[in-house]
């Protein structure tokens, strides 16, 4: 049956439609990669000098006055205003070329999710609350300008494949047109345990809880490097939930999917062994941040390990430039939450949740694969 691509949950976009997904990546590394550069560069030999001459003092990363000052100065840059309206096409392009592939392939692939869950046999669960309130952080905001965000839900359809489809097909182009690679079949859960078990020793959880799972695709890797846990993933999301469900499914992947927030979980106290998210943080507001640290806590078991990866667009890490471009990445291109994240101070909440301070980690890890690294936080549960 895995051989059968016509019960494959995944998308088949046609030669053309890969070919404009290849054209579409390289347009956003150019905007992405070397028009950012060449901003950095005329941000030093122009405006950074003359705005410290003004300014009387020398620009400070952690300066948010400065911050302010820069933006004022390179929005009027048109290099800068260029960088903006190419960004705006950029992400426009990505979204046209995915429908493209849904608007053909979305019939196969609710056949397919159809055919796969009348098997009387399931190896995981889909458990979705029709009453939960849905935060508005994610219901009425279009992450990444997703067309209908990532909450929608269409009238009249039964099992809503929509939106987990398009987020599939939204990261088939968005993270290499930022010039990040990644061998087949590795994942940032890959590195996740990696980096877990260069710090604590092997792994041997009973029960994985992936937090913010979306489509599962994550939450599948931890399945399969452990086969003999039990594996959750949660979301507010149902239609990201669906797609993870039918795909978990097709692919003989157990895993129980459960619409929640991360933020009042219906799970018992000290009922997790790991509990991790990936690029989860970054896309919620501070007081649901600080509400779900608190809950991590409650469900983690004594010598549970939480372990979290996230952006690395906090201030001091990121210098002035970067923060505007960011800036403008919150008001205009779908991330509203990246700033209230880069300023979260997560020492801080994991002591006001009653995580022992020594206990606590945090810092950045170099990514395996692709350039850069990765923000990460969490804590070790004493017994």
């Amino acid at each position: 049956m895995a051989n059968d691509t016509n019960l494959e949950i995944n998308l088949h976009p046609t030669q053309d439609e890969l070919s404009r997904q290849a054209f579409i990546v390289k347009f956003k590394q150019k905007v992405n990669l070397d028009l950012q550069r060449d901003i950095r560069t005329c941000v030093a030999k122009n405006i950074a000098p003359q705005l410290e001459s003004d300014l009387g003092e020398p620009l400070d990363d952690l300066n948010r006055d400065h911050r302010k000052a820069l933006k004022q100065r390179m929005s009027d840059e048109h290099l800068f205003k260029t960088w903006e309206s190419l960004t705006w096409i950029g992400q426009d392009m990505m979204w046209n070329v995915v429908d493209e592939t849904l608007d053909h392939d979305m019939p196969r692939l609710d056949a397919a999710a159809a055919e796969v869950l009348k098997r009387e046999q399931k190896l995981g669960s889909l458990t979705l609350d029709p009453n939960l309130d849905l935060p508005p952080n994610i219901a009425k905001v279009e992450i990444h300008r997703q067309p209908g965000g990532f909450c929608l839900d269409r009238d009249g359809v039964d099992y809503d494949l929509l939106s987990g489809a398009r987020m599939t097909g939204g990261g088939m182009v968005y993270g290499a047109g930022k010039g990040r690679t990644a061998k087949p079949g590795y994942s940032a859960a890959h590195f996740l345990i990696s980096e877990a078990e260069k710090q604590f020793g092997k792994l041997k959880p009973k029960r994985i809880l992936d937090m913010g799972c979306g489509t599962g695709s994550n939450t599948a890797t931890f399945a399969r490097i452990f086969p003999d846990a039990e594996v959750c993933g949660i979301d507010v999301a149902a239609g990201l939930l669906r797609w993870g469900h039918a795909r978990c499914e097709s692919e003989g992947v157990p895993i129980h999917f459960k619409q929640m927030s991360t933020a009042k979980m219906d799970f018992e106290d000290e009922s997790f062994d790991l509990v991790a998210s990936t690029i989860w943080g970054h896309e919620t507001t501070p007081q649901i941040l600080r509400d779900s640290i608190a809950e991590i806590w409650r469900v983690l078991a004594p010598g549970g390990i939480s372990f979290h990866m996230d952006v690395t667009n906090q201030p001091g890490y990121q210098d002035l430039v970067d923060q505007v471009l960011n800036d403008w990445q919150i008001r205009h291109n779908g991330e509203p939450f990246w700033m209230g994240w880069a300023d979260a101070d997560l020492p801080a909440l994991m002591t006001a949740a009653g995580y022992p301070e020594d206990c606590q980690f945090t810092g950045y890890r170099k990514r395996t694969q692709g350039a850069g690294d990765w923000f990460v936080h969490g804590a070790k549960k004493p017994v």
